[in-house]
């Protein structure tokens, strides 16, 4: 058998030449990993609290009022105050709006259910919350302050019933 040393030698050659390519690209190439994770901070801001006469079951999760359960008896008007809070966490005041976003269940029931927003000196605004789309808008509240949420409930006559609502507050 005949050794074509000139075919060996270039095999030789090129199987060296790919040992060194592979060196230097694994000496080159290292892992590299990012771990971590995302957290919002609020600081600052508006946020809720609930207030003294808040019902029991009542909660706040983040930016959300929940399980707000508000119980009247028949044939009464009703006056629920401090039931929730409005705080300013920043130094600078704020201009926010109300509105109400859904309404469910049976609001012609009640001949009256507004949310009023009130601080020590008298109320700010009213919004009836039987209606969709109802607004009350450039509420101000400053710096550090606190506002109050009164919710004045009035029953139609001689009716059982309830409904629910969805109130949205939105500042600047």
């Amino acid at each position: 058998m005949k050794i074509n040393y000139k075919k060996m030698l270039k095999f030789a050659t090129l199987l060296v030449t790919s040992l060194i390519i592979a060196t230097v690209s694994a000496q080159i190439y290292s892992y590299m990993y990012i771990e971590g994770s995302g957290t919002i901070v609020t600081t600052g801001g508006l946020r809720w609290e609930l207030g003294s006469s808040a019902p029991s079951g009542a909660s706040i999760d983040g930016y959300t009022v929940k399980n707000l359960n508000l119980t009247i008896p028949k044939n009464t008007f009703r006056n629920i105050t401090d039931c929730l809070r409005i705080i300013n966490d920043d130094a600078n005041g704020h201009y926010f709006d109300l509105q109400v976003i859904s309404v469910g269940g049976s609001p012609a029931k009640f001949a009256r259910f507004n949310l009023a927003v009130y601080n020590n000196t008298g109320t700010y605004g009213t919004l009836d919350l039987r209606t969709q789309g109802n607004k009350v808008e450039n509420l101000y509240i400053g710096g550090g302050a606190t506002l109050y949420i009164r919710f004045e409930i009035e029953p139609v006559t001689e009716q059982t019933g309830s409904m629910y609502f969805t109130v949205k507050l939105t500042y600047e």
